[in-house]
């Protein structure tokens, strides 16, 4: 749950019209290591979609795409929310990052309206090639590329010790496992599994430096063969039916502006 002096201090009016919320992340994935941890980077990753009032998306005010998306950080708290058509616009791109928030577990939810709750029940629909491409290509590229680590912009002054200390980025290379042995799963099953539970203890081990660079390459090179292996039997549309799309995007915001009286 979003702290409420955090909402006050940190989110703009337009952001608390919210239909859907819950954990991203490493508490969405299962992966979360505490503060106290020495080897802790984790911060507190939640998600929020909202509908805005039905003249935002008649009226000028949307013209200038500027309450769209939104990101506050706040002492653990890394808090992301996305405007109701942004987000739609994202998944039927194929976006990782925004696809595993319809697929947490129930008890990973903050908030669930009934425009929430459609949402979720047409999750399927906006799964397509770009989806799978997405999980797995760009783990692939990464992951061969992670011997040639450089110090990011991103990274705080711990991370960058724990870099130095290892070899090699170990929170980005369990990222990059973990996208991989999602997409892998997405294939064999249809459904993305964002909680990590087969694999949650692997990544872990990873994510704290447990493992020796040549490991993790080793077992990259193995989710690797796998998944090119798959990936061309793929059943999945190249991309998702953007008529059906559109019909889902205007029916939740309809039900969020009847159930938030907007």
């Amino acid at each position: 749950m979003i702290p409420e002096e955090l909402e006050k201090e940190k989110l703009p009016a337009w952001t608390l019209n919210s239909i859907l919320e819950g954990y991203r992340g490493s508490h969405g994935h299962g992966t979360y290591i505490p503060s106290f941890e020495p080897t802790s980077i984790d911060d507190i990753d939640v998600f929020r979609v909202v509908v805005q009032p039905e003249e935002y998306y008649l009226g000028l005010n949307s013209y200038l795409k500027t309450q769209e998306h939104y990101e506050a950080f706040a002492g653990e708290y890394d808090i992301l929310v996305y405007d109701i058509r942004k987000f739609v616009h994202l998944l039927s791109k194929g976006n990782p990052n925004v696809h595993i928030f319809l697929w947490l577990r129930h008890e990973d939810y903050f908030k669930i309206t009934e425009a929430g709750k459609y949402l979720l029940s047409k999750r399927a629909e906006f799964l397509s090639q770009k989806v799978i491409h997405a999980f797995g290509g760009y783990a692939i590229s990464q992951l061969k590329r992670m011997t040639h680590f450089k110090y990011k912009g991103y990274m705080g002054k711990k991370r960058k010790s724990l870099v130095q200390k290892f070899g090699y980025d170990c929170k980005n290379a369990a990222h990059r496992v973990r996208l991989l042995a999602t997409a892998i799963d997405l294939l064999k099953t249809g459904e993305l599994i964002v909680y990590r539970e087969k694999d949650k203890d692997t990544l872990i081990e990873i994510k704290t430096g447990k493992w020796s660079l040549e490991s993790v390459k080793e077992y990259a090179e193995k989710l690797m063969t796998e998944f090119e292996k798959l990936a061309p039997m793929s059943k999945f549309p190249p991309e998702a039916d953007k008529k059906k799309l559109e019909m889902i995007l205007l029916n939740t915001m309809r039900l969020a502006w009847n159930e938030l009286n907007l």
